[in-house]
């Protein structure tokens, strides 16, 4: 993985390691989408997005949530604007087993002074909240 990269998704999961729902989106291009199997998110704005990284994180630290890392999967360089990676996680909660799930990320990063990469697509293809409250 491009260190740039690297340093990018390392910097990613310590927000969700701080359960940080701001922090956390201040990670994605606006608008943005996030897809998996029980609903996807058009986020054409910063607060909706924000609230449902807010929320997330909500549902995180009600189920314990201790802390999350991520491997490498498969990497796509696309040209200096463009970049695809295929994540696995894994999610650590007390006294429950670890959670493992695969999310691939379209990155995008628009102009040519180095700007931050951002999150354009988020694909989380096998995240299954089995620990969610569903009222």
């Amino acid at each position: 993985m491009p260190a740039d990269i690297r340093e990018f998704f390392d910097a990613y999961r310590d927000a969700f390691n701080r359960l940080d729902g701001g922090a956390v989106s201040a990670f994605y291009q606006v608008p943005s989408m996030i897809s998996h199997s029980s609903n996807e998110g058009l986020f054409v704005d910063a607060a909706a997005l924000i609230a449902n990284n807010e929320a997330l994180c909500a549902m995180y630290r009600d189920s314990g949530f201790l802390r999350a890392e991520y491997v490498e999967n498969a990497l796509i360089a696309q040209g200096p604007h463009f970049f695809v990676a295929d994540l696995s996680w894994t999610i650590h909660r007390d006294n429950q087993a670890p959670q493992r799930f695969n999310t691939t990320y379209q990155l995008v990063r628009r102009g040519d002074a180095a700007p931050a990469w951002k999150i354009e697509h988020v694909t989380a293809y096998s995240e299954q909240r089995f620990w969610k409250n569903d009222e």
